[in-house]
């Protein structure tokens, strides 16, 4: 008895061992999908910004307040902008004074003009007057030369002084024209310290409080429509030529478990995202959930195919190479879609092949 014991509980191992589950192909309603981590943005969300650095002074939202378009979110202080827009008001009006009040240069210049002008005049009547004494030999040439000298000085003193008052008024002018363009972007900028909502909406979050630097580069808030929600989708780039737009997505959410929702594709990313090495997808609720939250994740399958009464087989009964194993052997077979359970048998079984579910 010692020496069969052993025999027979080797006959017993080896016989449990060979011994495999039957099973046959079935027909079943498949979809294939294409799997995408979502995650829930509000439609419109953008981050809110200063267009100038400075602290904080007014915080006049909480976050979750509904807000209109135009309503001022925050105030930065902004003082050394009423300085500057202040100076240049001041450097506005000393130009206008220079060109248009009583006693601006161009008074000045053409009242040195005037007398320029006079004389140039008399000195020209001088000139005449003495070279007609010259030839009638009442008086020297020297004296005649004097006074040809003297209308020469004084009518180039007057065509100076005149060209200088041409150019003095087209520097007034420019330079007036220069600052009040000074004045109207001093003015412009003295708006830049509120901080206005662009649309009508929601606060969703607040990531500054009163009195604390603010940076151009730091978002202030976070702000989106109310009850209008999109699903913003990353998909693999080995899977980004099966999507179009229109298709179906059936959404799970973290917050709601054991409910899928329906959606559809409304827009695909043109350029890959370098950093995820997938491509961004939107889509739209057919049917969202009555309660919406920014930053709510899940998953998403993007129905790209779908089959009625396909021939499927379970995945784990195809080996490598499309080959099934049966009561006959090992089959070649075709493929079609699959799903995360099953895969379409095109060619090569029937629903009558008795399958053996391998090892």
């Amino acid at each position: 008895m010692l020496r069969i014991l052993p025999v027979l509980i080797i006959v017993l191992l080896y016989s449990c061992s060979t011994k495999q589950t039957e099973s046959h192909a079935m027909r079943k309603d498949l979809v294939e999908s294409v799997y995408a981590s979502i995650n829930i943005i509000p439609k419109d969300v953008y981050k809110v910004n200063a267009s100038i650095s400075g602290y904080l002074d007014q915080v006049n939202v909480e976050e979750g307040d509904l807000i209109k378009n135009g309503q001022v979110l925050f105030v930065i202080s902004n003082d050394p902008i009423k300085l500057n827009e202040r100076n240049a008001e001041l450097n506005y009006e000393l130009l206008q004074d220079n060109l248009k009040g009583e006693a601006n240069m161009l008074e000045e210049l053409k009242l040195s003009l005037n007398s320029a002008r006079i004389k140039q005049k008399n000195d020209s009547l001088n000139a005449e007057r003495m070279k007609v004494l010259y030839f009638k030999s009442a008086c020297s040439k020297f004296d005649m030369e004097n006074s040809i000298a003297a209308y020469d000085f004084s009518r180039n003193n007057y065509l100076s002084l005149k060209n200088q008052l041409k150019r003095k008024q087209v520097e007034l002018k420019n330079q007036l024209a220069q600052s009040q363009n000074n004045v109207a972007a001093s003015a412009s900028r003295s708006g830049d310290y509120l901080i206005k909502s662009n649309q009508n909406g929601k606060v969703y979050q607040i990531n500054k409080e009163r009195g604390e630097l603010v940076s151009l580069q730091e978002p202030i808030a976070v702000i989106g429509q109310k009850d209008n929600f999109i699903i913003s989708m990353m998909v693999d780039e080995v899977d980004i030529a099966q999507i179009e737009l229109g298709q179906s997505v059936w959404v799970t959410l973290e917050a709601f478990p054991s409910q899928p929702f329906e959606a559809k594709v409304t827009k695909i990313a043109p350029k890959m995202d370098e950093r995820t090495q997938g491509f961004k997808l939107e889509a739209q609720f057919i049917h969202a959930p009555k309660k919406m939250y920014m930053g709510l994740s899940g998953e998403g399958n993007i129905v790209i195919r779908k089959v009625k009464n396909a021939l499927v087989i379970p995945k784990e009964y195809l080996l490598p190479g499309s080959y099934v194993l049966t009561n006959q052997g090992k089959i070649k077979v075709k493929t079609g879609i699959s799903n995360w359970d099953y895969i379409q048998i095109l060619k090569g079984i029937n629903e009558k092949t008795t399958l053996i579910i391998p090892e």
